[in-house]
Order: C-alpha cells, then sequence, then structure tokens
C-alpha cells in the first residue's frame, strides 16, 4: 500500500474496513466464502500477533491482502483506495459492499459465527490457486495442509 494512503483506510471504523476487506477479498464468491474470509481475518486477530491485533493492524499489515498491493492489479488497487476514500458513495452505489459490510457488522457482534471449520483449527491462510499456484505450491511444501474449498479459495492450516 502506498504510504500516503494508509489513512484513508485508518479512517475506516472497524466494520467499514472489516467489510470492505471481505468484499475486496471474497465480492465474487459465495456467502459461505465471504464468512470464511472473514473468520480468517478475525482467526489473525485472536491467533498471530505478527498481523497486528486489531482488524486495522491484521487488514493493513503489508502484504496480506490482494486489495492492498499494487502489484495485484493497479485499477484493482485504485479502486479500494476510491472506495475507502468515497465510502457514502461506495457504500451506497455497491450491494456488495453493503452485503459484506452487513457479514462482517454480524461477525463483530456474533450473530453470524465464523466458519466452524476453519475457527477449530485457527485457520489464517487462504489463497485463489487458480491466481496463485507457485504460492500455494510454496505452502505445500513447507507442510501446510487444506482444510477446505470454497469456490474460488482454498484455505489452509499452519505446519503444526
Amino acid at each position: 500500500m502506498k504510504p500516503e494512503h494508509l489513512p484513508i483506510f485508518k479512517r475506516l471504523q472497524e466494520w467499514q474496513i472489516y467489510g470492505l476487506c471481505i468484499e475486496r477479498e471474497a465480492s465474487g464468491e459465495p456467502y459461505e466464502g465471504q464468512v470464511a474470509v472473514g473468520t480468517v481475518i478475525l482467526e489473525r486477530v485472536d491467533h498471530r500477533k505478527w498481523d497486528g491485533d486489531t482488524i486495522h493492524g491484521v487488514i493493513l499489515c503489508p502484504k496480506q491482502f490482494s486489495w492492498t498491493v499494487q502489484a495485484a492489479g493497479l485499477d484493482y488497487y485504485n479502486h479500494s483506495v476510491w472506495m475507502a476514500a468515497n465510502w457514502v458513495d461506495a457504500y451506497r452505489t455497491s450491494k456488495t459492499l453493503r452485503d459484506c459490510c452487513a457479514i462482517a457488522n454480524g461477525m463483530l457482534f456474533h450473530s453470524i459465527p465464523r466458519d466452524p471449520d476453519l475457527a477449530a483449527v485457527h485457520c489464517c491462510q487462504y489463497l485463489n490457486p487458480r491466481t496463485a499456484a507457485k504460492t500455494r505450491a510454496e505452502w505445500i511444501a513447507k507442510g501446510m495442509t487444506t482444510i477446505k474449498v470454497i469456490a474460488h479459495h482454498e484455505f489452509f492450516q499452519d505446519p503444526a
């Protein structure tokens, strides 16, 4: 993330940046996949202190989410910045963003539970194997195991 964009994301409330992250990472996924991505974020907050111990800290940790990295695609990145900088318009015009924010709020206030399979093993890793085949191969070589696949995301357990 460009340093000059960091304040734009930091000013979002917790539910906003959480919902934005779910939308950016899993907008084309089914509800189950969006909840799974939300689960990974909360598991990182609770169990991986090197990422950060808050939702903002985890999401804004460098190179953890594709939408925060320009190398994932400049249009994709720039649209993420635009959404954060123009929150009211983005929220009003994007049903997907509103839906992902509803998931975020539900998970924050415990009306939507974490994915039980992922929470049971404190899953903190996922990727899209179609766009990250090299990373997937590296993770498997390091001893990570697949917990489940939901649509275009594969969720992994860190080695013991």
